[in-house]
């Protein structure tokens, strides 16, 4: 060929690929472009730059070593060939493209450069990516409900079924249906004819459907499934079909059952507790459902064909969400929301038919056709006007419980051992009179430590570290200026999986002025000269004096805490509870036992015959008693000798009157004389037996002191002082109906139960009513509820039972579920703690049975459960 019909031969070809429809481009070795198709241009973005002349690698930068490599044996003569790969642009986006690439000659055996041949295949690849999303959401949703979705294009007469479709129909999941033999799975007779008459209807008219009809599957078997469709119109023409396939042979069969869940489907259909509105690719609104009107008070003829949002929405939200989505997206909100497969949530003021405003949480996402494109808009809304009160609330009493605890001196912690990072209220940072910027971590708080309480503090957490508990811990702190507090540190300890200590998070408090309290209390049960012992309600010792200890034997450390039938002969003390509950339901200073004799039992066994008085003190903690408990062992030596004296004296004087009968005179004389001293025996034992202090008893039995009556007087005058400084904030109770409380908590959780389909029953014959306080019942309930349809199975639908009642004198509740258990060998031990979560949950943020335990066992209650992993949990809480 000559040099002529060489360049002629090029030039044709650069015009042939320069007019080229696909993206073709011609190369020189050096791979420099002698020519390039327009579609090459648009598809790699090059319209404002020169391209012919210039290194293909230097406009693709991004360009790899391995495609230099490819292009470099593809100039030897090799042909490079792929049908689909991700090209990552230097701007950072992903273009998914294909590509031919080898060389062209410019004489036989000789090559001039490379041609390529590609095409952009991006918009193809992403479509893909969103049905696969969109199949495993449906297959996902399909496994839990046995309902399927499915669709026709009467454009195309294209037939989709979804997995569980094709499960129902038991045919490959590869199956596709031709929409005239899909029919033929109808089983003859009234089914086929039912389904066809609403199909053809929906196509006509756009009347909806929901039939229930018998098929026969691909296998033989014969079962009832449940058609709900509907009609897809544009310009009045049904375009296409689509709706959900169930299997409802289980419930055909129980047909009680089965009109559950007929009536739990069309409640989801015919809502009032959701708005839904869709709108077409104009804005205009298409549909308006009962919830809808049920939220804004019109009618759907009223709005069907009115411009979202017209009527019900303020404005200037609408501007601020379209400001918004255009600032994130850079183009118009709903093609944002679109391309991006996200949606938006956000709270609106809807404006109702009457003019009065509502608040809603409002969730509007675009709708798009299987080819990805939009085709309106779809706008949820649920009026949370209750809530939003609710939390305003919530947000006053959180500050009320700010101020109470300014009162109560409390602040609260948290210690990260594994960053060693300390987290405080700032209530605490008052409490130590820091700055509330200053990074807090372990040492921050260990500088504070009194000096002489460091080895204390430091082998306490020590302790507390390797036996991962904590029990109460009560040292001084000293601040920068030298102040001196007394704090009580209260802690719960948290492990990972692992059971490493990874955090603990208390409380503390100021307690100076109790302490000093304490030991004033502490200085006046010691001046007392009679063994002194405090006893709570619960018949439990709180404290002795020493005088205590030297007379049973045991160390205050070994009686506090235990109950105070220690002290008593087993003779007595199955009564003395009797007694004891006797005294605290009508308390005051009074002595034990009157008329009869009272023994104590020391630590050996030897029974000690002993006085007591009784004397209430009214503290925070409650009422406790105190009991002046004297040893009367002397005393009934003493008195046994005068009783035989007496007797003795008595005896002779009855002999002398036998014996001088005769001398009447001298008898009586006698008799008077002799029977004096008796008498004033027997009254001197009586008032011995009366006597109130020392004084007295030296007089008549080697002066005997008692100060019992000072330290009852001393220590009223400190129960005096207690209830003045008493915090009067006791809890409200009230008269409370069971059954209101479960339906308030089924109207809060109402949105949640129609969407999992939970089937709720209580039972309150038994035990109505309780005096409860109102605020801590209802958070008992939405807590223990609220979890029971947050871990639900999987497998099926949720059922909870919640029932009341009596046993054994105890008043009970019972919350039982079928959810997904919980492994009590593994998280028994820390069920009721605090951020603990025991299944993957995204909401779960983890924080709820550790609340419902406080408030429990703040009225003297108790909580425990039963569980077995995917059978279900029972809550037990037994009434103080």
């Amino acid at each position: 060929m000559s040099t002529k019909d060489s360049e002629l031969s090029e030039q044709y070809n650069k015009i042939f690929i320069e007019q080229a429809p696909t993206a073709i481009a011609m190369l020189d070795k050096d791979m420099r472009y002698i020519a390039v198709s327009q579609r090459w241009i648009t598809d790699y973005k090059m319209e404002d730059k020169e391209i012919i002349g210039r290194s293909h690698y230097e406009l693709f930068p991004e360009i790899g070593e391995d495609w230099k490599a490819n292009h470099q044996k593809c100039l030897k003569g090799a042909i490079d060939i792929c049908e689909e790969a991700p090209f990552k642009r230097a701007d950072g986006t992903i273009q998914w493209i294909y590509w031919d690439v080898r060389p062209w000659y410019v004489s036989e055996g000789k090559i001039g450069g490379l041609l390529m041949h590609t095409g952009d295949i991006t918009p193809q690849k992403e479509r893909e990516k969103e049905r696969a999303r969109m199949i495993q959401i449906l297959d996902k949703t399909n496994e839990v409900a046995r309902i399927g979705t499915w669709e026709v294009n009467l454009s195309t007469n294209e037939v989709y079924w979804s997995k569980m479709v094709c499960e129902i129909h038991e045919v490959p999941e590869n199956y596709r249906p031709q929409l005239e033999t899909a029919i033929n799975f109808y089983k003859e007779g009234e089914s086929r004819e039912t389904i066809q008459r609403v199909v053809n209807e929906a196509m006509l008219t756009g009347q909806p459907y929901d039939v229930e009809v018998e098929l026969v599957t691909a296998k033989g078997t014969s079962l009832w499934t449940r058609a709900i469709g509907s009609g897809e119109f544009e310009d009045g023409k049904c375009v296409g079909l689509f709706g959900i396939f169930q299997d409802i042979n289980e419930g055909k069969l129980a047909e009680q059952a089965l009109s559950n869940a007929n009536a739990e489907l069309k409640a989801i259909f015919n809502s009032k507790s959701v708005a839904i509105i869709t709108t077409n690719e104009k804005g205009i609104i298409n549909h308006f459902n009962h919830g809808a009107e049920y939220l804004l008070g019109y009618s759907t003829s009223e709005i069907i064909g009115t411009q979202i949002p017209s009527l019900f929405a303020k404005m200037e939200e609408v501007e601020r969400f379209r400001q918004d989505l255009s600032q994130k997206y850079g183009k118009d909100p709903l093609k944002g929301l679109a391309e991006n497969n996200e949606f938006d949530v956000r709270e609106w003021t809807y404006i109702k038919k009457d003019g009065s405003k509502i608040t809603v949480q409002v969730t509007i996402s675009a709708i798009k056709d299987t080819h990805g494109e939009i085709t309106g808009s779809l706008t949820v809304a649920s009026d949370i006007t209750a809530i939003k009160n609710a939390e305003i609330e919530l947000l006053r009493k959180n500050q009320v419980l700010n101020f109470a605890e300014r009162l109560s001196m409390i602040g609260n912690w948290q210690w990260n051992t594994i960053t060693n990072e300390v987290t405080w209220s700032s209530n605490l940072y008052k409490i130590f009179n820091v700055d509330i910027e200053t990074r807090l971590t372990y040492d921050t708080y260990f500088s504070f430590v009194h000096p002489e309480d460091k080895e204390m503090v430091t082998n306490h957490v020590q302790y507390s570290l390797e036996e991962k508990k904590f029990p109460d811990l009560l040292h001084r702190i000293k601040l920068r200026n030298g102040t001196v507090k007394n704090i009580q540190l209260l802690a719960e300890i948290m492990t990972n999986d692992a059971g490493e200590v990874i955090e603990l998070v208390g409380t503390c408090q100021d307690v100076t002025e109790q302490r000093l309290e304490e030991i004033k209390f502490r200085g006046l049960l010691e001046s007392a000269p009679d063994a002194m012992v405090i006893v709570n309600e619960a018949g439990k010792i709180n404290m002795i004096n020493k005088q205590a200890e030297k007379l049973f034997g045991y160390s205050a450390k070994e009686l506090k805490g235990k109950s105070v039938e220690i002290l008593i002969p087993e003779a007595y003390s199955a009564k003395h509870p009797g007694h004891r509950a006797g005294f605290f339901a009508n308390p005051k200073t009074r002595h034990m036992g009157e008329g009869r004799e009272l023994f104590a039992i020391n630590k050996k066994g030897k029974l000690i015959p002993i006085q007591i008085s009784l004397s209430p003190l009214k503290t925070k903690e409650g009422v406790l008693v105190s009991a002046a408990i004297r040893d009367i062992t002397s005393q009934k030596i003493a008195e046994g000798k005068i009783l035989k004296a007496k007797e003795e004296l008595e005896v002779f004087a009855k002999k002398l009157v036998a014996q001088n009968t005769k001398l009447a005179d001298f008898t009586q004389i006698t008799s008077h004389n002799l029977r004096a001293p008796v008498s004033n025996l027997n009254s001197l034992l009586g008032f011995y037996k009366l006597a109130q202090s020392e004084e007295e008893r030296e007089d008549l039995f080697q002066k005997f002191e008692s100060v019992i009556d000072h330290l009852t007087l001393t220590l009223n005058t400190l129960v005096e002082a207690l209830n003045i400084r008493k915090n009067n904030n006791e809890d409200r109770l009230e008269e409370i109906e069971f059954n209101s409380v479960m339906v308030k908590t089924q109207e809060i959780l109402a949105g949640e139960i129609m969407g999992t389909g939970a089937v709720i029953k209580s039972d309150f014959s038994k035990l109505p009513y309780i005096a409860y306080n109102k605020i801590y019942l209802e958070s008992i309930f939405l807590n223990l509820v609220g979890n029971a349809l947050k871990y639900r199975s999987a497998d099926r639908v949720p059922e909870i039972y919640v029932s009341s009642g009596i046993e054994n004198g105890k008043k009970f509740l019972k919350v039982t579920d079928n959810g997904q258990g919980i492994n009590l060998k593994r998280h028994g031990h820390k069920l009721f703690g605090l951020n603990k979560v025991f299944h993957r949950h995204p909401d779960a943020r983890g924080i709820g049975l550790f609340m419902t335990k406080t408030q429990i066992e703040a009225h003297g209650g108790s909580i425990s459960a039963e569980s077995e992993v995917n059978v279900g949990t029972t809550f037990n809480i037994n009434f103080n």
